[in-house]
């Protein structure tokens, strides 16, 4: 366990140094997914943008390997993670989407996409809705906490992009998910 939390630390050093010395490529993080984008106002400046960033969190911390485009914002994880079947915010989900509307109430021309995920368990046309709605969830928390709608996108990608690969409750769990994507 020492030796996978140090390669985590490694991994995450390394790549806050990398993101501060340079940009990479844009990558809108939906080529070569299936999407559902759900809602969000046009012309708000994600359509185009690329997200960049790196998920520092240790539960996601294998998904940071595979998917660079979180930011920690003052150390939390900008990961929202769910019940099975459930979409509803527990304390956990509450205080990191409280932390994020402080962070987009700072930053008036930042936008945020939230995408929803699902694991593996129940239908696509289920899980592209379960992914919608959690993902709404972590919307409608911003959007109590101050944050207009026209700077938040909804995204649903259900079980397409998983966060682990396994078939056991430890990789569910990283599996549902809502992500916090913020543009360049």
């Amino acid at each position: 366990m020492n030796n996978q939390l140090a390669r985590i630390l490694l991994v995450s050093a390394v790549s806050v140094l990398l993101a501060a010395c340079s940009d990479p490529p844009a990558d809108d993080g939906l080529n070569g997914n299936k999407a559902t984008i759900v809602d969000g106002m046009g012309g708000n400046g994600m359509s185009n943008g690329g997200l960049k960033g790196i998920d520092l969190n240790t539960l996601g911390a294998m998904a940071a390997l595979e998917d660079d485009k979180n930011y920690a914002v003052g150390g939390v994880q900008p990961t929202v993670y769910f019940a099975y079947d459930g979409f509803g915010l527990d304390d956990k989900g509450q205080a990191v989407a409280s932390h994020y509307a402080r962070y987009l109430a700072s930053k008036p021309m930042i936008n945020v996409a939230l995408e929803g995920h699902c694991d593996e368990r129940g239908s696509s046309e289920y899980n592209m809705a379960l992914g919608e709605r959690r993902a709404k969830a972590v919307r409608d928390a911003l959007i109590v906490s101050g944050i207009s709608a026209s700077r938040i996108k909804v995204v649903s990608f259900g079980e397409e992009k998983p966060a682990a690969e396994g078939r056991d409750e430890s990789s569910w769990a990283l599996n549902r998910r809502v992500e916090l994507k913020f543009p360049q």
